[in-house]
Formats: C-alpha cells, sequence, structure tokens
C-alpha cells in the first residue's frame, strides 16, 4: 500500500506541483490528497481521476508496471510526459500554434 502511496507522491513531486495544487485541479480536499499519498486506499472512480490527471496507466499507480502508459507500447520518458501534459493543457489556439511549428508552418490567426 505505501508503494502505491509513494507512486502518487513521485508523481506529483515530478510535475513539480503541490498537494493543494493537485486538490484543486482534481476538486479533491487537501486532507484526501496527503491521506491517498500516505496510503489511505484510493476509490475506483478516484483512481481514474488520478490516471487521467498524470496521463498515467491505473497499473502505473498501483505498481503493476513500470510502464506509464498502458496498453499502447509507449513508455515515455519523464521530460516527454511533462511536454505532453503541458500540451494538453492549452487553450485550442496553443495548440494550434505548436501543431504548426511542428508542422514546419505557424497557422495565422
Amino acid at each position: 500500500m505505501k508503494e502505491r502511496a509513494n507512486r502518487l507522491y513521485e508523481l506529483r513531486k515530478s510535475r513539480n506541483l503541490t498537494q493543494t495544487a493537485v486538490a484543486y485541479r482534481l476538486n479533491l480536499s487537501l486532507s484526501r490528497i496527503s491521506a491517498y499519498e500516505n496510503g489511505e486506499n484510493i476509490p475506483c472512480d478516484v483512481l481514474r481521476v488520478f490516471a487521467n490527471f498524470y496521463s498515467v496507466s491505473i497499473d502505473y499507480i498501483l505498481r503493476f508496471s513500470d510502464r506509464t502508459v498502458g496498453g499502447s507500447g509507449v513508455n515515455l520518458h519523464i521530460s516527454e510526459q511533462k511536454l505532453l501534459d503541458l500540451y494538453r493543457n492549452l487553450p485550442p489556439d496553443g495548440k494550434a500554434v505548436i501543431d504548426g511549428m511542428v508542422n514546419g508552418y505557424v497557422p495565422l490567426k
């Protein structure tokens, strides 16, 4: 159980987030985040929320796997995962600019 708690802690710290920031973004109380990081059982629906928030598989959080993404065969380095997380949180205009840069052009506004 403590291993799972450590994985949540590691995920949060690797993204330079505070417990308060995670609690706010996931609409959970600070005491819930702290409890989960200290080994309290996590309900399935909340586990899914954590997996989506951190863009990892539930198996990764539960330490059934060391692969951050399940099933697809993709195993991202933490720096790649951070970039992906940042991209996913961009507004549509921001994504369009990044997409344009990747594809060799910048779309007009």
